[in-house]
């Protein structure tokens, strides 16, 4: 099977298009790869440090938030499991490690010694193979995602998220090959935070083995419920689904794509708009004319706008559309998606970007290395959202307002392009896709 599959992936609808770069002499691989984990490592370093001063707090969830649940999971009443939670459950788990490594005192470099040892086996695994066919795209996606990070900021590493970005990074490189095995891990990711279940929908809708990846689904969906029963029993399980009712009665979150425009017209001095923060979700939610009913709206919105995706997919598949043009156009579709189409904004959303621009540079290099410089502006403007414009865009500031805008929109235009190339492949039969 593993002959078959490589032999399939030489055929020329999985080329990723790119031409090898010539190196100087001295530029050796051993040289690429040691300055590459310089690098690596010395961002993480760097805004760990960053963090212990900055004034927005940027480790506030991780040090406050974080450890506020995990004290409440020492005095009996387990998130997730005794009462109701915002994330899924499994996301507990690194958190405890967090405890169980750093203390109180040490809780925020536990945590970033988590983040670093996940993103370092991720890294490796995108370089561990410096002679294979796909390693000149491989080194080339690693070398990207260094400099996303480096360009992203704190927000890469003192949220939630970055658990599950290297998880995701992982399983989608396997999802062509090891499905199974992609698909426990993306689940793994799901039941960390929810955004890992683009992934899922997009490598069901695309792959041939999909019910090997509903096996490896199955089988850690399986697992986290029979953990759920064996802490807190039948009335746990309400509490462990929690995470998705609750999204349900949100307002509209102020750094959410939607709530950008809003914020424009108020910094624009034309309609007041008003910031008022939301106790019990910990976010800035904007109030004003309209944004209940657009925040209403979003979530169907959403559903209907993964339906069409899926369904372009489906459709471009008939007329030829190679998987690998087909799949990483699909994966950046549904996450951007889920992004723009979504009455939570967080600036860590951003994070998710980076597993499908590496799948995409690696699988179809051609046309994802112009959306991936994209993603790097993307992630840049993110970090003047936060941590450095965050109260400007709070207090409703020109500067702030139009660096939102305008970052949600480069987010939009990923979500537009992938519907409009996955369109083109399902009404025209592509020459060589």
């Amino acid at each position: 099977m593993n002959t078959v599959i490589a032999t399939r992936a030489q055929h020329p609808r999985y080329s990723n298009g790119l031409r090898k770069i010539p190196r100087p002499s001295w530029w050796s691989m051993r040289v690429e790869l040691t300055v590459m984990w310089v690098v690596f490592l010395a961002t993480h370093v760097f805004y760990a440090w960053q963090a212990t001063w900055h004034p927005s707090g940027p480790f506030n969830d991780v040090t406050i938030v974080y450890r506020g649940w995990i004290d409440q999971a020492v005095a009996g009443d387990i998130p997730g499991i005794h009462s109701d939670y915002v994330y899924p459950v499994v996301s507990l788990i690194p958190m405890w490690l967090a405890d169980l490594f750093g203390g109180r005192g040490g809780y925020m470099y536990a945590w970033m010694g988590i983040v670093i040892a996940l993103d370092s086996l991720a890294l490796w695994w995108l370089t561990r193979n410096p002679h294979g066919r796909l390693a000149g795209p491989r080194r080339l996606a690693a070398w990207w995602w260094t400099i996303f990070l480096l360009l992203l900021g704190t927000i890469a590493f003192g949220r939630i998220d970055a658990i599950t970005v290297p998880i995701a990074i992982i399983a989608l490189s396997l999802v062509m090959t090891r499905p199974a095995l992609a698909g426990a891990l993306i689940t793994i990711g799901a039941w960390t935070k929810v955004w890992p279940a683009a992934l899922f929908a997009s490598a069901f809708v695309a792959i041939r083995r999909r019910w090997m990846l509903v096996l490896g689904a199955i089988v850690v969906c399986v697992s986290v419920m029979l953990g759920v029963l064996a802490i807190g029993g039948i009335d746990a399980i309400p509490h462990a689904l929690s995470f998705v009712s609750g999204q349900g009665d949100r307002g509209l979150q102020l750094e959410s794509t939607a709530a950008s425009f809003f914020l424009m017209v108020h910094a624009l001095g034309l309609v007041y708009y008003k910031n008022e923060f939301s106790q019990q979700i910990l976010t800035q939610e904007i109030e004003g004319p309209g944004t209940k009913l657009v925040g209403d709206l979003l979530t169907p919105l959403m559903f209907i706008m993964m339906l069409v995706l899926m369904g372009l997919a489906v459709l471009a598949k008939k007329q030829g559309m190679g998987i690998a043009t087909r799949l990483p156009t699909l994966t950046l579709g549904a996450v951007a998606t889920f992004i723009v189409v979504n009455k939570v904004g967080s600036p860590q959303f951003i994070t998710w970007l980076a597993p499908v621009i590496i799948f995409g540079l690696v699988w179809d290099g051609r046309r994802f290395l112009p959306l991936s410089i994209v993603a790097l502006s993307i992630a840049l403007l993110t970090q003047l959202v936060y941590p450095w414009y965050y109260w400007q865009i709070v207090d409703g500031m020109k500067a702030g307002a139009f660096t939102l805008l305008v970052r949600n929109l480069l987010v939009a235009g990923l979500m537009v392009w992938s519907l409009a190339h996955l369109g083109r492949g399902a009404f025209t039969k592509p020459k060589n896709s």
